[in-house]
């Protein structure tokens, strides 16, 4: 129980900057491609469907960790906006990786700079990757709803999306999807390919 809970709070500590600044920074590019100004400055974590994914995936200690902004408009175009969004951020997470690399913290500071940006390019090779789900507000779901290839019975009921997007982060399908197929061979490329900056 003791080493979960430490697991726990490491992980909260680790990932909440990241988390936020990546799901500020989508919303601020959508916001932005699709010319429409959010509600208001925290808009995109502002919502349950930004904190219970990803404190599910936190506390059942899966390897693929999500959570979900909170979309500024609903279609394909808005999707792919904060698809790239996190391309973005997943391709900056890595340089910022491999400098840190070479950047190490002075002798007995912990090396946060070095995690952050190592989970800053994780994070949103996740989020990215999510998108390749036929789910709500995801680029795959967008696209297949107007052809009607998919049962939608969630969609327009927020809170039921919250509820499919929870259980999934809590459950091990993620990993054994996207996780197994796409963002682990991904990631470890990334970190492979990372080791010749140094």
């Amino acid at each position: 129980m003791d080493v979960w809970i430490e697991t726990v709070i490491r992980q909260l500590i680790l990932y909440s900057l990241p988390v936020l600044i990546s799901l500020t920074f989508v919303s601020f590019i959508e916001c932005k491609l699709i010319a429409k100004p959010a509600p208001h400055p925290f808009h995109a974590i502002s919502w349950m469907g930004t904190w219970l994914p990803w404190i599910a995936a936190i506390f059942f200690s899966r390897a693929i960790i999500f959570a979900l902004p909170q979309p500024v408009e609903s279609g394909k175009h808005a999707a792919l906006y904060r698809c790239l969004g996190h391309i973005i951020l997943c391709i900056t997470g890595f340089f910022l990786y491999c400098w840190s690399l070479n950047h190490q913290p002075p002798t007995g500071l912990p090396p946060l700079h070095l995690w952050w940006a190592k989970i800053l390019m994780f994070f949103n090779l996740c989020m990215a990757s999510m998108h390749l789900l036929p789910l709500p507000g995801m680029y795959a779901g967008e696209l297949l709803l107007p052809r009607q290839m998919l049962l939608y019975f969630m969609w327009g009921n927020s809170h039921r999306n919250v509820i499919i997007f929870t259980f999934l982060a809590a459950s091990p399908l993620t990993d054994w999807l996207l996780g197994g197929w796409v963002i682990f061979p991904i990631y470890e490329y990334l970190a492979n390919f990372s080791e010749a900056f140094r």
